[in-house]
């Protein structure tokens, strides 16, 4: 019966060397990553997401009215690619996000008198906000992107 050999004769040192390197370098990322900032717009939490929302001139109710988790499609139906424009004009891209669940939050806005029941959505994923819109949820309702020349 024979015995399989683990010693390293076999393997060149240098190869050993880069593969173990490699290995280094990728453990190592992935522990410092965690403590380095990410880059994107903070929407974790409540407090993240007002924050945001005031940044742009809104004024949200404190309070969440709709929260609920979405699956995004691998490939987007049209009103969907027609809905990517309106995120893509603030600098969003939800094609990024195609096949993951992200998280909708929707706040009631204080702020807008040509539309008493406005409200806006914004979009998470991962602890980032990734997109968002002003709509009214009212029978002639409108549905635009979170920045604008009104409001900032």
């Amino acid at each position: 019966m024979k015995i399989l050999d683990l010693s390293l004769r076999g393997v060149r040192k240098k190869r050993l060397a880069l593969i173990l390197l490699a290995a280094a370098l990728v453990f190592g990322g992935v522990a410092v990553s965690r403590w380095l900032p990410s880059s994107g717009i903070p929407g974790r939490t409540p407090e993240q997401r007002l924050a945001y929302l005031q940044s742009l001139g809104w004024e949200p109710h404190p309070e969440c009215v709709r929260e609920k988790k979405i699956l995004l499609p691998e490939e987007f139906p049209e009103v969907l690619k027609a809905y990517n424009d309106i995120q893509l004009q603030q600098g969003f891209d939800l094609t990024k996000y195609a096949g993951k669940e992200i998280a909708m939050y929707t706040y009631e806005l204080t702020n807008f008198p040509e539309d008493p029941h406005a409200e806006c959505s914004l979009y998470v994923y991962r602890g980032k906000i990734i997109g968002g819109d002003v709509h009214s949820p009212s029978v002639n309702g409108f549905m635009r992107p979170l920045q604008s020349k009104e409001n900032g």
